[in-house]
């Protein structure tokens, strides 16, 4: 075989990896999952605005929502979760900028972040909660802790066994009014983005046993 064309199979067999790669760059935060978590969570009630600040790319509103409701991009956290998007509620309360009472993140399942890991990164009292009739690919048990500023809620599927694929950040205390947000959230249709579905708390009778 002549040397140019050894070269140019060579060539060819090392960039095949590099073309098929994903082209898409997804952005890495500097904290890790528990840390996010704490710092935007553990800070409700907190300004929209403040909280953009603490996710790689900011916080933004999407076509498929009500203006009230802003998302992150996917990022990848420096303990390596994945996670699909980052989700705050907005409610004017009177100042300059929307205040966020109620946040969510939506978790891939790979890496796993057990559920048995719970205890260690967070202190706190918990309870279980089981909704036995969801779908199997939506939360269906979720472990609840009850933190200074609110509930911090992690929740699993029958899908996703042991592995966190919803964690909620809830300071709304409990006040149903105009301004809490809806109990049943709508899909979402934006490509990339995650079903909200999956992501917030559902109330025990949203599915019937029928």
């Amino acid at each position: 075989m002549r040397p140019t064309r050894l070269l140019a199979i060579l060539l060819c067999a090392a960039l095949a990896p590099a073309a098929a790669a994903d082209p898409v760059s997804v952005q890495r935060s500097d904290k890790t999952l528990v840390e996010i978590i704490n710092s935007t969570m553990g800070t409700l009630p907190n300004a929209v605005d403040a909280l953009s600040r603490k996710l790689p790319g900011g916080l933004h509103a999407t076509t498929d929502a009500p203006p009230q409701i802003v998302r992150s991009v996917p990022f990848i956290t420096r303990d390596g979760y994945r996670v699909s998007a980052f989700e705050a509620r907005g409610f004017n309360e009177g100042g300059d900028v929307p205040m966020v009472r109620f946040t969510s993140i939506q978790l891939e399942q790979r890496p796993c972040f057990a559920r048995n890991e719970l205890t260690e990164a967070f202190h706190a009292s918990a309870s279980e909660t089981n909704l036995p009739a969801a779908p199997a690919m939506l939360p269906n048990r979720y472990t609840v802790m009850q933190m200074p500023w609110g509930r911090l809620s992690f929740g699993s599927s029958q899908e996703s066994g042991a592995c966190i694929i919803a964690i909620v950040g809830d300071a709304t205390g409990g006040v149903v009014d105009a301004r809490t947000p809806l109990p049943l959230p709508q899909p979402t249709t934006m490509p990339g983005m995650p079903d909200l579905r999956r992501t917030w708390p559902m109330p025990t009778d949203a599915y019937p046993a029928e």
